[in-house]
């Protein structure tokens, strides 16, 4: 079987799939099918005397007020507590983290940067960045207390991973395209000729990306302690290719599961998982959650992401989940599955979280699956309709929403994300400080004359190799 292809194998088992990441070829999609997350659809006293003292007749006042009763009883007042510095806009700030603005100090409820407390803030539960503590008295002082970019620290195995700094751009790179069987070295052929990722001078960020500074690795599969990367054992994945990442100054993500495999992780076991991969430069697992998973599966997930934090205070967790785009005003998005990983996150104590949407594959062009430009969907504004509608629905803060599109013609081809779809996106992103903009796929960014989607092409002609990758950088800066 040819490797590069199989992950197109296999949808999610219902009557109308939509396949999602890690699909890598045709993905038949009835012209009727409600797309990709649509199926059942979420629309979802101690008081103290108050004593009268004037040069030495303290004793005379003293005793008449004990003869005629008339203490004055007064309540306590708490003092008003010192400001604490003030927040900045530029600075990333770790759960804990304290700030204050006009005169309120705030609590970081999570890892953030770029979200203004004065507007940001709610309850704990709440889904918003910050909770005000109250009123503070005092000037602040600039800077604050979070902790600015950098890739953290620790490295090789059992090291304390990076820290992701920011918003994220990082095309997903299947591992399996190109992959080179002998050394189980990541290639990409991309630019025409097939040439390893990093770790050579002719590699892909040596000769013609040096600017990609970030990328996520597709997909690891099975049980942790004993995952593979389609076939390739972990230790052998590991060993071929993080060196080379870490020595190419490249952060990454690994990522899990995909539309065709699953991941499954439970208690500790996903900080040795962790562990396999970890350098300075790992600043991310991905769990992408589309089949073979139960609910008790994700609640693991969760859980033990939950414990790994703690270890792993700079790592980001991101949970990535189809969706719809509904435009009719119901906010539709999440599937069952996608709704059950959300409410798992947020009855748990994760806090370095993200919910990634996959915003492709949206079916059939109507306005309860995406924003419709006449009669096809259209792509960039879907995408930010998706993040309106999980914002709305589940009370999620744009710092913690990542958006994946699938560059080119998607599963139903006359869904295009195009070039001008990526200024659509990378505006809002940055506007609105969502936590990551990712593409489905690194391989795929190259052009072909295809009318259906292809794993190893845009479908697109007209654009050149390597078109979004660059849009996406040049518009990030």
């Amino acid at each position: 079987m040819d490797r590069s292809f199989h992950r197109g194998a296999i949808c999610r088992g219902i009557p109308q799939c939509s396949c999602g990441i890690g699909s890598a070829g045709v993905r038949p999609r009835p012209a009727t099918s409600p797309g990709r997350g649509q199926e059942d659809r979420v629309t979802s006293s101690t008081s103290r005397i108050s004593w009268t003292r004037n040069g030495i007749g303290l004793v005379a006042v003293v005793a008449a007020a004990l003869a005629g009763g008339t203490f004055a009883v007064a309540p306590a007042v708490a003092a008003t507590p010192a400001c604490a510095s003030a927040w900045s806009a530029g600075t990333a700030y770790t759960g804990g983290a304290t700030v204050s603005e006009n005169g309120t100090n705030y609590t970081a409820n999570w890892w953030t940067q770029g979200d203004d407390p004065a507007t940001h803030s709610g309850a704990t539960g709440s889904g918003q960045p910050w909770t005000s503590t109250g009123a503070c008295s005092g000037t602040a002082s600039g800077g604050g207390t979070g902790t600015g970019g950098g890739t953290g620290t620790g490295s090789g195995t059992g090291g304390s991973g990076g820290t992701a700094s920011g918003l994220v751009f990082s095309p997903y790179k299947d591992v399996t395209v190109n992959l080179d069987w002998n050394t189980n070295v990541m290639n990409t052929a991309v630019t025409g000729t097939r040439i390893p990722v990093v770790g050579s001078s002719n590699s892909l960020v040596s000769t013609r990306e040096p600017g990609l500074k970030a990328i996520t690795l597709a997909f690891a599969t099975g049980t942790c302690g004993s995952e593979n990367w389609g076939g390739v054992a972990a230790d052998a994945f590991a060993s071929a290719n993080i060196p080379k990442l870490d020595a190419a100054g490249v952060d990454y993500i690994v990522s899990t599961g995909g539309a065709a495999g699953s991941f499954k992780c439970s208690g500790t076991a996903l900080q040795s998982f962790i562990a396999r991969y970890a350098t300075p430069h790992m600043i991310g697992v991905d769990f992408d959650i589309e089949s073979g998973q139960s609910v008790a599966d994700v609640q693991n997930l969760v859980n033990a992401a939950a414990l790994a934090q703690s270890k792993y205070p700079g790592m980001r967790f991101s949970f990535t989940l189809a969706t719809l785009a509904a435009s009719d005003g119901s906010y539709g998005g999440l599937n069952s599955t996608g709704d059950a990983v959300v409410k798992a996150i947020k009855a748990s104590s994760l806090t370095h979280y993200t919910v990634n949407l996959m915003t492709m594959d949206f079916g059939r062009a109507t306005a309860a699956n995406c924003v419709l430009s006449g009669s096809t969907c259209e792509m960039g504004q879907s995408a930010i309709q998706a993040v309106t509608n999980l914002e709305h629905t589940y009370g999620i803060a744009p710092s913690k929403i990542e958006v994946t599109p699938m560059l080119g013609v998607n599963d139903a081809s006359d869904e295009v994300f195009t070039l001008a779809d990526v200024d659509t996106l990378t505006a809002y992103a940055k506007a609105n400080g969502l936590a990551g903009v990712h593409t489905w796929s690194l391989d795929r960014d190259t052009p072909c004359s295809s009318s259906t989607a292809m794993a190893t092409c845009s479908s697109v002609p007209s654009a050149p190799a390597l078109a979004w990758t660059d849009r996406f950088l040049a518009d990030l800066r």
